[in-house]
């Protein structure tokens, strides 16, 4: 077999380097698109929200909810009204556990439930449970004031990050 000529071993080799830098150039890209979409402050949306458990009578509800993404939260606080009218107040903190699908969507799921003292609902409002076992959040950096959020497909909504 015959012997490269050095010009061309010079050649191949600035191609493989070039190729290399590249290479690694779109994975520091890649991750760095990555670590500046990762939502960097909690936000917090207003509901109101109107229940029907048989489609016959109605529970309304009125409340605000903060997702912290660094501490790994879902502060939930409602006041609910049954349709006999009992009022009950659901203030609770969930746990979540954020798990990165691409760069701009969250899946979590609901890790562990802490109720604060103001909470009286206890298992008065079952669909409630439910409502936050998981979900998806959509975060973006072309509009960082601003997370999208469908929680069990119960509540959609758009959370506003404060400048």
């Amino acid at each position: 077999m015959r012997e490269l000529p050095a010009r061309w071993k010079k050649i191949i080799a600035l191609m493989a380097i070039a190729s290399v830098l590249i290479f690694g150039g779109l994975v520091v890209r890649y991750y760095y698109v990555i670590n500046r979409d990762i939502p960097r402050a909690p936000c917090f949306a207003s509901i109101d929200f109107v229940h029907t458990h048989d489609h016959k009578v109605r529970w309304h509800g009125v409340g605000d909810m903060t997702i912290d993404p660094k501490e790994g939260a879902l502060y939930v606080y409602y006041v609910v009204k049954t349709p006999e009218g009992k009022v009950f107040t659901y203030d609770r903190k969930f746990d979540i556990a954020l798990t990165h699908l691409d760069t701009s969507r969250f899946l979590f799921k609901t890790r562990s439930v802490v109720k604060f003292d103001a909470d009286t609902a206890g298992d008065e409002l079952p669909f409630m449970e439910r409502g936050f076992q998981g979900g998806m959040v959509t975060f973006n950096y072309f509009s960082d004031a601003e997370y999208y959020y469908n929680i069990n497909n119960l509540i959609n909504g758009v959370c506003h990050v404060p400048r």
